[in-house]
Formats: C-alpha cells, sequence, structure tokens
C-alpha cells in the first residue's frame, strides 16, 4: 500500500481526536440529537459483576462483547 502512495503521489495523514477538542461540545451536541432521531444508534454489553471483570477483558478478544463492553459493579455503604 505505501508503494501505491508513492506512486500515485498520495498523501497520507493520521487523525487524532484531541486535535479537535474545540469542537466537542458542538460534536456531543450533534450525536446526542442523531441517537433521540434514532439515525445513530449503539450497543452496550454489560457484565455483571466485579468477579467476571477479567472474562469481560478476555471476551474483548474473543470477540465475546457487542457494542462497548461494561462491567456493572455495585458498591456497599460503609
Amino acid at each position: 500500500m505505501q508503494s501505491l502512495l508513492l506512486v500515485k503521489r498520495a498523501l497520507m495523514q493520521g487523525f487524532l481526536i484531541g486535535d479537535h477538542a474545540s469542537r466537542f461540545p458542538e460534536a456531543r451536541e450533534a450525536l446526542t440529537r442523531y441517537i433521540r432521531e434514532g439515525r445513530l444508534r449503539y450497543e452496550e454489553h454489560v457484565v455483571d459483576g466485579f468477579a467476571h471483570t477479567v472474562d469481560a477483558f478476555l471476551g474483548l478478544f474473543s470477540g465475546d462483547n457487542i457494542g462497548k463492553q461494561l462491567v456493572k459493579v455495585e458498591t456497599s455503604a460503609s
């Protein structure tokens, strides 16, 4: 692929999200609106309990999760 960049005299540039931090509020507003309108959907895979943290982590590498992987933990009041 890199040789093709040379032959075609193409430019390859990285994208760092921090370069666009000033537009985060604008993005949050637009993305929230898209979710409410149903134009953007997301999925979460929630594993219940701190004891299953390792299994949830390992599941990331085997494709067990769909969407964002979360571990739900409850704290006890002391």
